[in-house]
């Protein structure tokens, strides 16, 4: 390894050329490298549905649900089955795969779950449709794109919107561009039942007449001329008063009436709209990217097109954009960049302040080189620039400037000791190789258990593991190729003292060097009072954190707020549509809300995903989501708290929850109690004493439970005896109530390239009242008309609106959020209640949510930390082919602890995840400091010096390097206190605060330590 500094002194060009290289890729990376405001996230998840119409909720569970759930738990790469929702007609479940399949699998993985679902199909109920698999839906959209107008129908608008889509789909980088938002057309024939009974008309055939004469059939090829011409059989209908045309035959008679004198035939639109912009009727289009484009770059070229598309639409036609990735991701790389150059600048002017101009510009212009050479790497091996690769940048600043600080400090001290400068270069690079390349690698293995993390957290964190790695391992190679050749052209400096020949000078002799000498003395002489005092400071640091309330991660910083709108099950989805319009108007009302600049809402859906960790919700006729777009996300709280209580105070029946966004891979501070077991009964139970529970916590706000109230069924039980009588089947009126309240699709009336279906449904009065229901007519097998009542008893009940299963149990889930509390504190708040329930056989809770999700990442990083430290211990082994020493430098980790907890306390900071990778990053630094301490003793006694003598001067010799590393790192973090950055705020602290407190305790713990280890006995003269 000294080969790297020898083989850079002699090869000056090389080093430049290498230099330069290294230089203007890093620029053309910085240019090129594709910018995200988060890492990306891999979404290991998939929906599975299928739908048999009018089933019973409990029957849709057991013969629809739980057959697919056994299929696909089959499979050994699932992880859970979660949600899996039952409701009336249909059954919903998410998929989840385990963190360990690698995100290339899972397309074959999706692909196996197909299979699977088509295996289950025999198995399911005859006329089940599906089960079908959704999986893209973790795919996220760079841009949701409104389209509306004034003036035009929503066919019109349907169509424009196809036009654009297909504009769109020709940009490089687009995946695909979806709608949310349509208003499908349909025409519908309202009939009486009472009416076509006195005619003798059955429903069936009206639909057999309509399906007969609307037809495009082939009838078969002639030859005309030696010319082959087709015959086709034209018959669709041309116009709409076509339909109302048809001639529909009256059974036990040769006539025939026309369809529009037993029906009423409208157009209309299927109700209600289903997404709004600033409260108008819209069409969105969300825009999905390829993995890999820079979004920041499309968006340019979206925003230009956009533009483009808009000129040339008719008058009236608008496009505007309701989210925009690219401009969130501006702002957050942009931000971090600021605090990379600050943090740079802090370092760069501290080392010119505290080594000296000339020394200080060949450690300042080592740090953008590195950056550089890591922008470079990051580039080769597809490493996004995004919030947590730039961040990494300058949590490795102080451990990567260290590097060229040491060398450079040990290369000046050689040439104050009278050394040449290259062979004080040469001196440096044999001494110091080894000892920097182990104190480098032992950070690299602290930092393994990020690298090799998995699932959503590991995918999140990866790139600060990644980027840490690259840069650390730079530094080293560059302080012994670069930094010693700056310092062979560059450095200058005078021997410190005479210089004669019987003596060489000293040059730790200045006044800070006399004063620390003083205090080793006193820590050598009294190694066990210094060691008590440490052990006790580290037992005070254990019981003040337990004070430390935790976060799994921060709130976000994004200029946007979320609602949820929940309705109580059973409303219509008019209903939903009018609450939402009424709302929407509030948000749009500027003398109210002056800080909102724009609202996006969706009806009965979730709308498309836009923030990666954010799934929308389940499609359901009672439920909302709105996005409100602020000027600044300072504005967000106090909005939020304004929107809860204007929901409150104006929708009584509505359950509103207001969100801000969040960071990191799941919601923040949302607390979820599982309640698991196959009795409802319990399950309810126990739900209702958890929500009254939390209720009474101040603060608690967002309170849900995921099975909803129950809802009205009107049940037709088919007395069998009766219907015999009558010559009625259960299918006879199963079709007649289908086609009466529902709606039958009986063909279709093409329009252009659009496809209309015609629908045949009752007139209003008979589809929503249950007592005209039990006068429904019936047509029997006979062809007279009876009245449902006469064959059937009719009557409402109220039951479960769905049934949601947890694993293959039945599973309630309560969710809530606090204003004021940790959800570490709302359960421990929760836990008396827990435990005074009772918990029949199979019956049991578990905590989700951020709770479970904390748990989980830690697991997943707890796996790799014995293989990482049991790496560590092997290279300082190896480094010194000591125990004892390894162990040492082994004991200065848990001196992180103190720095960190009074951190966290002093600046009132969470604990939470990016705090822990801040202790990792911080364990590594002081490890580092102890490496080459220790290898400075052994040095010592190698030339000779007495034990005592060694450790002394090896803790001053690295008292300089020591301190101006640490002030400079510590400075370098300002940035990201001052500017309380929201994701590494709390790192910032643990860095910053551990550093200075750690090293401090390092410069005497690790020699007083090592005395005590190897038993050195201080002379009696020197005790102070």
């Amino acid at each position: 390894m000294k080969g790297i500094t020898e083989f850079a002194l002699n090869n000056s060009r090389t080093v430049i050329m290498t230099i330069l290289l290294v230089v203007v890729g890093g620029i053309y990376a910085f240019i090129s490298l594709p910018k995200l405001e988060d890492p990306f996230i891999t979404i290991r998840e998939a929906v599975v549905v299928a739908k048999y119409p009018g089933m019973p909720v409990e029957q849709v569970e057991r013969l629809i649900t739980r057959p697919i759930e056994e299929k696909i738990r089959a499979m050994g790469e699932v992880d859970e089955i979660k949600d899996s929702t039952s409701k009336v007609g249909e059954c919903l479940l998410h998929v989840t795969i385990k963190d360990e399949v690698p995100a290339e699998q899972l397309p074959a993985t999706w692909k196996l779950l197909r299979n699977r679902m088509d295996d289950v199909k025999p198995e399911l109920p005859e006329g089940t449709i599906g089960p079908m698999v959704n999986d893209t839906f973790g795919d996220t959209s760079v841009a949701t794109i409104a389209l509306w107008s004034d003036g035009f129908s929503m066919a019109e608008m349907h169509e424009t919107a196809r036009q654009i889509r297909e504009r769109l789909n020709l940009m490089k980088g687009i995946m695909k561009v979806d709608f949310t938002g349509v208003q499908d057309e349909r025409i519908y024939l309202e009939v009486s039942s009472a009416r076509i009974a006195q005619l003798g008309i059955d429903f069936a055939d009206i639909r057999k007449t309509l399906q007969d004469q609307n037809i495009l059939l082939p009838g078969g090829r002639i030859n005309f001329n030696d010319v082959e011409m087709i015959v086709e059989t034209q018959g669709r209908f041309t116009s709409f008063d076509q339909i109302g045309e048809v001639l529909i035959p009256i059974s036990g008679t040769q006539s025939s009436i026309p369809l529009r004198d037993i029906a009423t035939i409208r157009k209309a639109y299927v109700e209600p709209v289903h997404a709004y912009y600033n409260g108008k009727q819209a069409i969105v289009l969300s825009v999905f990217l390829l993995s890999g484009v820079d979004a920041v770059e499309f968006g340019r070229r979206l925003k230009t097109k956009i533009q483009e598309i808009e000129q040339s639409l008719p008058w009236g036609y608008v496009l505007e954009f309701a989210t925009f990735q690219p401009e969130l991701i501006t702002k957050a790389v942009r931000g971090m960049v600021v605090n990379v150059v600050e943090s740079v600048s802090i370092v760069l002017i501290m080392v010119m302040l505290l080594l000296g101009l000339r020394t200080g510009l060949i450690v300042g212009s080592f740090i953008p080189l590195v950056m550089l050479f890591g922008l470079l790497v990051m580039y080769a091996l597809g490493i996004d620039m995004e919030r947590m690769s730039l961040a990494t940048m300058i949590i490795a600043l102080g451990m990567f400037v260290d590097n060229a600080i040491v060398v450079s400090d040990d290369i000046k001290v050689n040439m104050e000791t009278g050394m040449e400068r290259k062979e004080a270069a040469l001196k440096t690079g044999r001494s110091l190789a080894l000892p920097l390349l182990t104190s480098t690698l032992t950070t690299v293995f602290a930092f393994g258990p990020i690298l090799l993390q998995v699932g959503s957290t590991g995918d999140y964190t990866s790139s600060l593991g990644s980027v840490m790695v690259i840069l650390l391992m730079g530094s080293w190679f560059f302080s012994m190729f670069y930094s010693t050749s700056m310092c062979q052209w560059f450095l200058k400096t005078k021997p410190a003292g005479s210089g004669g020949k019987q003596q060489e000078p000293d040059p730790y002799q200045g006044k800070f060097y006399r004063f620390y000498r003083r205090i080793l003395k006193f820590s050598l002489g009294n190694r066990i009072l210094v060691l008590g005092i440490t052990g006790g400071i580290f037992a005070a640091a254990i019981y003040a954190a337990t004070f430390i309330p935790q976060a799994f991660f921060p709130s976000g910083d994004r200029n946007q707020y979320l609602i949820y709108l929940d309705l109580p099950a059973g409303t219509r989805i008019e209903e939903t549509d009018r609450t939402v319009r009424k709302l929407s108007a509030w948000l749009q009302d500027k003398k109210k809300n002056p800080e909102i600049t724009g609202t996006i809402a969706y009806v009965g859906n979730g709308g498309p995903r836009f923030f990666l960790s954010l799934a929308p919700v389940d499609p359901d006729p009672f439920v909302a989501f709105l996005i409100v777009n602020t000027q600044t996300s300072k504005e967000v709280p106090e909005l939020v708290q304004r929107t809860r209580q204007y929901v409150v105070n104006n929708f009584p029946n509505v359950r509103g929850r207001i969100k801000s966004m969040w960071l990191g891979a799941s919601e923040t501070g949302l607390m979820e109690i599982r309640f698991s077991g196959p009795d409802p009964d319990v399950l309810q139970e126990q739900t209702d004493q958890l929500m009254a529970a939390l209720r009474k916590i101040p603060g608690t706000t967002d309170i849900k439970q995921d099975w909803n109230n129950r809802v009205f069924m009107a049940k037709a039980n088919v007395d069998q005896t009766r219907a015999r009588r009558t010559g009625v089947t259960s299918k006879n009126v199963a079709d007649s109530l289908s086609f009466f309240v529902d709606g039958t699709t009986t063909t279709y009336y093409h329009k252009g390239n659009v496809e209309i279906p015609i629908v045949g449904r009752g007139v209003e009065t008979e589809r929503h009242s249950p007592d005209s229901l039990r006068t429904l007519s019936i047509r029997s097998s006979s062809g007279d008309s009876v009245p449902l009542n006469q064959v059937a008893d009719v009557y409402v009940v109220g039951e479960l609106n769905r049934i949601v299963r947890y694993n293959q149990e039945r599973t309630i889930t309560v969710s809530a959020k606090n204003q004021v509390l940790k959800v570490s504190e709302m359960l421990a708040a929760l836990k008396p209640v827990l435990d005074e329930m009772e918990f029949p056989k199979n019956h049991h809770w578990e905590v989700g949510g951020e709770l479970e999700d904390s748990a989980k990442a830690q697991r997943n990083l707890a796996k790799w930390m014995l293989p990482c430290f049991a790496g560590i211990v092997f290279l300082l082994v190896w480094q010194f082919n000591s125990i004892r020493r390894a162990a040492i430098i082994i004991l200065t980790m848990p001196l992180v602890l103190v720095g960190a907890v009074v951190g966290l306390l002093v600046m009132q900071a969470d604990f939470g995840f990016m705090v822990i990778l801040g202790m990792l990053a911080l364990a590594g630094s002081i490890v580092n400091n102890g490496i080459v301490m220790i290898d400075k003793i052994e040095e010592n006694r190698r030339d000779g010096q007495t034990p005592y003598d060694a450790v002394i001067n090896s803790a001053v010799s690295r008292f300089r390097p020591i301190l101006l590393s640490v002030s400079t790192t510590m400075l370098g973090f300002t940035p990201l206190i001052i500017n309380h950055d929201p994701l590494f705020f709390g790192m910032a602290c643990v860095m910053f605060f551990g550093l200075g407190i750690g090293s401090l305790f390092t410069l005497n713990y690790v020699p007083a330590l090592y005395a005590l280890f190897f038993r050195i006995k201080a002379p009696g003269k020197q005790l102070v």
